[in-house]
């Protein structure tokens, strides 16, 4: 039952990391639609341009008007800042049923509506708390209007989505909206495929070939935007990485479920050693011992990795919810839902079956190599050295083919070819393979070679020292000391000015663990003695317990190696536990430090068809006293959209979108916004920010677009070159800015880069607001960030702005607030990771059940001879507890203490983001962490601690 359990265990983790990466994948799709205002003379020639081409790819163009505003609800009194009005074009619905109704799921038809009728989108109505017949009042201009809305409509694109922070939208006809602003633009035209949702995918590239010939040839003043292909395509790369990620974290459960199988075949080898032994006596060979484990363990195997697939089914449904109610809250509004595919089911069943027996064989092995007589007798191992085998050719001959996989091929001729000690071979294996590894690390600038290459290096050179006849507990304990230290100082880049700089990614993670843990097991181990000392001479201060202690403290000693997998499994675990709380901590306190807001308490966001020139005076004439608050005020100006500002480095390159900040001279003033890089010459970063003051064609860009790949990569394609990240200076670079709507374009020289904690809030290229004006013209919407008297009340005075400014569609919001909102998200999905991770705790509290079961099997006889000589059953019982309580609690300390290690090199390092801010450490996490695991192994092992303390006295020394 325990070898079916903890294979069982493994089979749970595989199917959860495959079926959850399917339903990522499944379900990050998502379609936006993005592009520059149409004027209406371009839009009509391309209408007739594309039904003059007759291209019978496409089956539907349309002209799509979105266009901001405030909207009241004088019925249920309910108010929403900003609601996407969508006018869509009657004469060219054709091809796109999206309008449909929530109710009935008809399609209704936009062209029957009057010019005060419209439709309104599910979000919407949850905000307003509308209803069918509803009137609900709107202001273009700061001049009201109305619409009688007719039905509640599907969440579409077409129905108001416009993108992930606004989903609230009222639907009516195109030249309805068009008259309401005074103009005939269009924000995009809408192309839809020949074919169904799925296959028209494949037709998007021969249609987009064809209408850029289409804007080629007719002299159109148009370009294309995303594409549903593009949104497919970025939702396998969203999906493919949280597999890995998923992937990485689970590979902790994973390691920790491969020891407890291990450990189990071991167990289940040392109740049957006088058996074995007896039957390598009689002429069965080592073979038949490793068949009849395999056979056994392929039986538990194939059934347990079916519990495991269903679990693993179950849990990860589990997750898919929970992360879907995470998400949904959020502003991103993804929607996860629980999917699983035979095809992934049957992959995830193999992998585990695959795994399983692969470390099956392994543990097989490793049993079959024992000693017959001291098998028979039940002693312990005779460890004389191996001595070399004579040459058998035909396995040289077998070693040529093999050598297409090295390790294999080498295995191959230096042991059963030319019959060289096996523990020579391993140690010259590490030797070998820790040197290619660290070599082919430091011309690759490779992290994860170069840390497998010195661990390795470490983990041979032990090896060898030993065979040298060095006593092993000073090779083990320096060698494994070394290893940490140096793990600590790569991962600081401490060691940067040695090796040069080494690019790791997430791998790291799993690598660094597993390399601190294994060495931290070692000299724990050969230590182990010295501890249990210190631990009996505590008990002896409380005497009644010191026969419990004393034989508590016996057999771990005795039994090294199941010791050992015990501390590893938990260590391991709560190693992943200890790292991921701290990193998220300090990410916390550096997204939300004071600094990071850069002086501001405030933003006020304009809608694009009211205009606010004077804030303080909108405020004060609309009766609010929210100015008295104020200590300072800035404004920036923007453009339309992403789409409306772009940006390039090399001059041959072609412009990326990007947006364009022009910051105005009260914000430039006032602004304390901190920068992790500044131009030479600029010796601190209030010099940066008074060339900008001054009007200069100078230029401040956010972290997200010096940073590539991990944590805090940009959400748009453009980069810039040229800036280290290792370095906190850099040579002034270039950047052109353009419109894109009047190609005018001006050179700027980046002086500086924000601080990642800033760029959240204060994300693009911030130029002077004269520069902005000189490319873009008068913006097309302003924010103003205001800084308070008392920060505290910042939420209340956003408040008031916005229901003060309501038919202005003003929208104001605490930075702190915002900030913490968003980290929100950020956090309860670590949370979530740490949950899947904490399932590896589960392998490693199982491990400390099963040990204890088996040693009631075991120690039997031992139990009785105590029992015999005066120990009472309440003695038994706490020497039980007590062996376990060391055991996990020494695990719990390891993996602690490893986490807090690393983490404080890492977080602490100077060219990482946090290293401001200083390190902290989440102890209240850490310790619950610690105190759920002691308790839970207490819990696993009180049972057998019982069943031990029950057996009759006499019953237990007759067993045989």
């Amino acid at each position: 039952m325990n070898g079916f359990f903890g294979l069982s265990m493994t089979t749970i983790m595989v199917v959860l990391l495959t079926v959850l990466a399917v339903c990522l994948q499944k379900d990050a799709s998502s379609l936006g639609d993005s592009g520059l205002d149409v004027e209406g003379d371009q839009y009509r020639e391309f209408q007739q341009a594309i039904k003059t081409a007759n291209n019978p790819s496409i089956d539907g163009s349309m002209g799509v008007l979105f266009e901001p505003a405030p909207v009241l609800n004088p019925t249920s009194r309910l108010s929403e800042p900003h609601v996407e009005l969508t006018g869509l074009d009657t004469s060219a619905l054709d091809g796109f049923p999206d309008v449909i109704s929530a109710e009935d799921g008809r399609v209704l038809d936009v062209a029957s509506l009057a010019p005060d009728e419209a439709y309104m989108n599910e979000r919407a109505t949850d905000k307003l708390g509308t209803k069918l017949g509803d009137t609900v009042r709107f202001w273009v201009n700061n001049e009201p209007h109305e619409f009688k809305i007719l039905d509640i409509v599907k969440d579409r694109v077409l129905t108001g989505v416009a993108n992930d922070e606004h989903k609230e939208g009222i639907v009516t006809r195109l030249d309805t909206l068009q008259k309401l602003f005074g103009h005939e633009r269009v924000s995009f035209i809408a192309i839809s495929n020949r074919g169904g949702v799925r296959d028209s995918v494949a037709l998007t590239d021969s249609v987009e070939s064809d209408l850029r010939g289409i804007i080629q040839n007719n002299n159109l003043r148009l370009g294309l935007g995303d594409s549903k292909d593009d949104g497919i395509r970025t939702a396998e790369q969203v999906g493919n990485f949280m597999a890995t990620f998923f992937m990485i974290l689970g590979l902790f459960s994973i390691g920790a479920g491969v020891l407890l199988i291990i450990m189990i075949f071991v167990m289940l080898a040392a109740e049957r050693k006088s058996e074995m032994g007896m039957a390598r006596a009689v002429g069965m060979k080592r073979g038949h011992l490793v068949q009849m484990f395999l056979s056994e363990g392929t039986a538990y195997n194939i059934l347990s990795a079916m519990v495991g697939a269903g679990l693993g089914i179950l849990v990860s449904f589990g997750m898919a919810y929970i992360m879907s109610s995470i998400f949904a809250s959020s502003e991103f509004g993804v929607t996860i839902e629980p999917h699983v595919t035979a095809r992934s089911l049957l992959i995830a069943y193999s992998l585990g079956v695959v795994l399983t027996f692969v470390t099956v064989t392994f543990a097989s092995f490793r049993i079959s190599n024992l000693n017959i007589v001291a098998a028979i007798r039940g002693t312990a191992e005779d460890k004389r050295p191996e001595h070399r085998r004579r040459i058998r050719w035909w396995w040289v001959v077998i070693a040529i083919p093999a050598m297409i996989f090295p390790p294999l091929g080498l295995w191959f001729l230096l042991r059963n070819g030319l019959g060289l000690p096996s523990a020579w071979i391993l140690s010259g294996f590490g030797l070998l393979f820790g040197t290619l590894f660290f070599l082919l690390g430091l011309s690759s600038d490779k992290a994860f070679p170069f840390a497998l290459g010195f661990s390795l290096i470490g983990a041979g050179l032990a090896r060898l020292l030993t065979l040298l006849k060095f006593p092993d507990r000073p090779v083990y304990t320096a060698v494994g000391v070394f290893l940490i230290i140096l793990w600590g100082l790569t991962a600081g880049g401490r060691l940067d000015f040695v090796f040069g700089t080494l690019n790791g990614d997430i791998e790291m993670f799993f690598l660094s663990g597993v390399a601190m843990v294994t060495a931290a097991t070692y000299v724990l181990i050969y230590n182990s003695d010295v501890i249990l000392a210190l631990v009996t001479r505590i008990g002896g201060a409380f005497g009644t317990i010191l026969p419990a202690v004393k034989t508590a403290v016996a057999y771990p000693l005795e039994n090294r190696f199941r010791t050992g997998m015990t501390l590893a499994m938990i260590s391991l675990v709560v190693f992943s536990l200890t790292m991921m709380s701290t990193m998220n901590f300090n990410f916390d306190r550096l997204f939300l430090s004071a600094e990071s807001r850069g002086g501001w308490d405030v933003k006020i966001e304009e809608n694009a068809n009211n205009h606010i020139a004077d804030l303080d005076g909108a405020l004060r004439g609309a009766g609010s006293s929210a100015p008295d608050q104020f200590r300072t005020e800035g404004r920036v100006s923007l453009g339309g959209g992403a789409s409306s500002t772009e940006v390039r480095q090399d001059p041959n390159a072609k412009f990326e979108d990007y947006p364009v900040v022009g910051a105005d001279k009260g914000f430039l003033e006032n602004s304390s916004i901190p920068l992790d890089h500044r131009a030479r010459g600029y010796e601190t970063d209030q010099a940066v920010w008074q060339d900008l003051l001054a009007g200069k064609d100078v230029a401040v860009i956010d972290s997200f677009a010096v940073r590539r790949g991990g944590f805090g990569d940009s959400p748009y394609d453009f980069k810039v070159t040229g800036i280290d990240e290792n370095d906190k200076t850099f040579a002034p670079i270039t950047l052109q800015v353009r419109d894109p709507l009047s190609r005018k374009s001006k050179q700027v020289q980046v002086i500086g880069v924000t601080s990642l904690g800033a760029s959240t809030t204060f994300a693009g290229l911030y130029v002077p607001d004269s520069a902005f004006r000189e490319v873009f013209g008068e913006p097309e919407l302003s924010n103003h960030f205001v800084g308070l008297k008392d920060q505290s009340k910042s939420k209340d005075v956003a408040k008031d702005i916005e229901s003060t400014l309501l038919t202005a569609g003003v929208q104001a919001e605490s930075i702190k607030a915002k900030v913490d909102e968003d980290q929100a998200l950020s956090r309860n999905f670590f949370y979530l990771m740490q949950g899947f991770m904490s399932l590896g705790l589960l392998v490693g509290i199982a491990a400390v059940g099963v040990i204890a079961f088996r040693m009631v099997v075991e120690r039997r006889q031992q139990i009785g001879m105590l029992r015999a000589i005066g120990y009472k059953r309440s003695t038994v019982a706490l020497s039980f507890l007590l062996e376990s309580s060391f055991v996990t609690l020494l695990a719990i300390f390891s993996g602690m203490v490893l986490a807090i290690w690393l983490s404080y090199f890492l977080l602490s390092a100077p060219d990482f983001p946090t290293n401001k801010n200083g390190y902290a450490i989440p102890w209240l996490q850490i310790i619950f962490f610690g105190v759920f695991t002691y308790v839970a192994s207490l819990l696993m092992t009180f049972i057998p601690a019982r069943q031990a303390a029950s057996i009759p006295t006499a019953e237990a020394l007759r067993y045989e």
